[in-house]
């Protein structure tokens, strides 16, 4: 049975209807040294909700299309889906992974510990369909506009995108990145390993804008509702959200020191 704690502590707050994300948006986190992990209430609670059945999850990724489940990736390699509220439970077996994404419509990919990658196939197969093509990919991140694309960071710090459905591969040449984030409509981010953070700049610029301003960031989150939002994991744990494009800033405190990062936020029934 799940335990829930719960304590308010009111963070600053932003009150722009154009702008859905940060006072929408749950972030949700992995904490340091605990059993828990958490869940960011917005407004009106402005709050973490805290589930103590971490169960030796290491990574979390918000479904793109329910703000109460995140997919999840164990110490054991496991991959796994829990929607809290609802008390959904599934697992995913066949593969061993160590890191994991997800993309439009909540398809779901990972790179394996035998130097592979993997997308699950939904039913009626529920089978994860194997590419042996990873050339030194680290990380991945799901596409959020096509369910046959991913973004991925190699090991040399070079930043791609490859279609497996369509057969489409892109480059992001300009820097060199030790973590990316993708937001809404595909917009990429990243982290350098020069200590500067940066967001891809689609046609007609074809460039990386460079922010100088990283102050301890260690991990982003892109904003699903916003091509200028991005949340951001510091080196002491805390959680915050820059919209560089509209120069919004907002933090999430009380969480104590998290170690991963994700953000639910799906567009609302039409």
């Amino acid at each position: 049975m799940v335990g829930l704690t719960t304590f308010s502590i009111i963070c600053l707050a932003h009150n722009d209807s154009a702008l859905a994300g940060p006072d929408t948006s749950s972030p949700w986190a992995i904490i340091q040294n605990t059993f828990s992990w958490a869940r960011w209430a917005p407004a009106p609670f402005l709050r973490w909700d805290f589930y103590s059945d971490l169960d030796n999850k290491v990574q979390i990724v918000a479904d793109p299309t329910n703000k109460s489940a995140v997919y999840f990736l164990k110490s054991d390699g496991s991959v796994g889906y829990r929607n809290v509220d609802q008390n959904i439970n599934k697992t995913f077996p066949g593969i061993t992974a160590k890191q994991i994404a997800v993309g439009q419509s909540g398809r779901l990919w990972a790179i394996t510990t035998d130097g592979r990658w993997a997308r699950w196939a939904p039913a009626p197969f529920l089978r994860w369909d194997i590419y042996n093509d990873l050339d030194n990919k680290v990380q991945l991140v799901g596409d959020p506009l096509s369910e046959g694309g991913i973004y991925f960071r190699k090991s040399d710090g070079s930043v791609g995108y490859r279609n497996v459905d369509q057969n489409i591969n892109k480059t992001f040449p300009g820097i060199t990145a030790n973590q990316i984030a993708v937001g809404k409509s595909g917009r990429l981010w990243a982290i350098t390993t020069n200590g500067r953070w940066a967001r891809w700049a689609p046609a007609p610029f074809l460039r990386w804008d460079i922010y100088n301003d990283l102050d301890n960031k260690v991990q982003l989150v892109g904003d699903p509702q916003s091509e200028g939002g991005i949340y951001f994991r510091k080196s002491d744990g805390s959680v915050g959200y820059r919209n560089v494009d509209q120069n919004i800033n907002k933090t999430y405190p009380g969480s104590g020191q998290t170690t991963d990062l994700t953000v639910s936020d799906p567009e609302p029934p039409i």
